[in-house]
């Protein structure tokens, strides 16, 4: 029987998903995806028809493949198409976790990077979330301050966290010949642990094609390695592909990450 969620409580709606309280279980509710898509904090919008069934899936399975190599996660299952089953948080840090393999994106601009720059190893940035602020990076230093002296385990776990599942997505998308860039994260606490939450989809990571089979990677820059132009993430939207060419890019994602089933 499918899922009524017009007779379930919704908890709150995001840009591109909407949150409902089991009414079975108090301690999980439903997180549904929808075909929205968005940039620049939310001020580029359009609905892009097929990806919330895209994402939810490419999100099953990444959740999946994580909740077997032992990551902490709010991911339960995925019980029917665009839904996902996850447990219910104590509080939601309010932090964007990022973590770089290879220089891209914002910081080009305000680090100075060179595009093609690996990082090894990956290198974590936290960044408060706030759409108006344009979610402002926090100092390092200060961040190592409050694990030090505030004992803010919360961030500790984040970051080792952050390279964990990096390592792990990494090596499972260089299966399929796709370097990992670079992701953006959300946690959270359940039971007092930080936990992986929210979605992991084609708008949380970076993905570039190997421009040459057995790439050499282990070099200072390794943009002559792969193929940018054929990047398979939200960046085409953020480009002004149209929305098909979007829809393909997000489809082979989903293609490529339906084979982690079997790692």
């Amino acid at each position: 029987m499918a899922l009524d969620f017009s007779k379930m409580q919704k908890i709150i709606e995001g840009k591109t998903k909407t949150i409902y309280q089991n009414p079975d279980d108090p301690k999980t509710v439903y997180m549904v995806l929808r075909d929205d898509i968005t940039a620049g904090d939310g001020v580029k919008h359009d609905v892009m028809e097929g990806k919330a069934l895209i994402d939810w899936q490419t999100n099953r399975d990444i959740f999946e493949y994580l909740n077997r190599k032992g990551v902490v996660t709010h991911y339960i299952s995925s019980p029917e198409e665009k839904v996902s089953l996850v447990k219910k948080l104590d509080r939601k840090i309010n932090i964007e976790a990022i973590c770089r393999r290879v220089a891209a994106g914002s910081i080009l601009k305000w680090g100075g990077a060179a595009e093609g720059t690996r990082y090894d190893p990956p290198i974590v940035q936290f960044h408060y979330k706030d759409d108006p602020l344009h979610d402002p990076m926090l100092d390092e230093a200060y961040v190592d301050y409050m694990i030090r002296d505030k004992k803010a385990f919360e961030y500790d776990s984040m970051r080792k966290m952050n390279v964990e599942i990096f390592l792990l997505l990494e090596a499972a998308f260089a299966k399929f010949g796709v370097q990992l860039v670079d992701f953006k994260l959300e946690y959270g606490i359940i039971d007092g642990a930080v936990n992986l939450i929210d979605e992991v989809t084609g708008g949380s990571l970076r993905l570039w094609p190997y421009l040459k089979e057995n790439p050499n990677l282990n070099q200072p820059n390794v943009l002559s390695e792969l193929n940018p132009a054929g990047r398979l993430d939200k960046d085409t939207y953020r480009m002004g592909e149209d929305l098909k060419s979007v829809g393909d890019k997000f489809a082979q994602i989903a293609q490529i990450t339906a084979g982690f089933k079997n790692l």
